[in-house]
């Protein structure tokens, strides 16, 4: 009978490991298609005359932060529930895309709010953790983000963490007055932030998921010089 039992254990033993392996495999698997597939966009853009557009007519802008490795293109979908797990070809993809919140008219509104997965490998929004530290925030604060309409510089002026239903995420603000309130209560839950912006500027709001406590956000807030 003991026997029986130490060979059961064992058995076991050797199926966890064998599901643990497995699904180790199957993570990596996806962040190697994740990056052989933004690599190939990104030499598509670089080398290519070809619009993106006609790759993805979601195709709204490219997006890159100075100091990290985010560099990627940036969609916009009929909802934000689609572009979660689809990447930039639309077909299934567990990193997702970087994508502009679906409400957004980007030419107009007062925030634009830019989502993507905090990856573990530090891809898609992952390295937006990097501004929570101090001396990077106080040593980066560039972002260009590309359009057909041309090329935008915006400057970081605050970073936080924020409840899911903190509604740092707003896009719609009837007046400046009400947009003025809303940088108000950004500025003051923030982590780090520079006294640059008010309400006549315009800013994007760049967020990912974050892991202090449940329904943790992390957000990057930068104003269009």
């Amino acid at each position: 009978m003991k026997k029986f039992f130490n060979n059961l254990i064992t058995f076991v033993c050797l199926i966890t490991m064998a599901i643990s392996g497995y699904k180790i495999f199957t993570k990596l698997s996806e962040y190697k298609k994740a990056d052989n597939i933004y690599t190939e966009i990104r030499e598509t853009k670089e080398n290519s005359n070809k619009n993106l557009s006609s790759i993805n007519d979601d195709y709204m802008f490219w997006i890159n932060v100075k100091g990290t490795n985010i560099d990627y293109p940036v969609v916009q979908g009929e909802d934000n529930d689609f572009y979660l797990n689809h990447g930039f070809n639309k077909e299934y993809l567990s990193s997702g895309s970087i994508f502009l919140d679906y409400r957004n008219n980007f030419n107009d509104d007062f925030n634009s709010v830019i989502y993507g997965h905090h990856m573990r490998n530090r891809t898609m929004f992952g390295e937006l953790m990097k501004f929570k530290e101090e001396e990077f925030f106080k040593n980066n604060k560039d972002i260009t983000i590309t359009s057909k309409d041309g090329t935008y510089d915006y400057e970081i002026f605050a970073v936080g963490v924020f409840d899911a239903d903190f509604s740092y995420n707003d896009v719609s603000f009837s007046d400046e007055n009400e947009f003025s309130n809303f940088l108000n209560k950004i500025m003051s839950n923030s982590t780090y932030k520079r006294d640059i912006v008010d309400s006549s500027d315009k800013i994007i709001t760049l967020s990912t998921c974050s892991y202090e406590y449940e329904d943790a956000r992390t957000a990057v807030f930068a104003k269009r010089k």
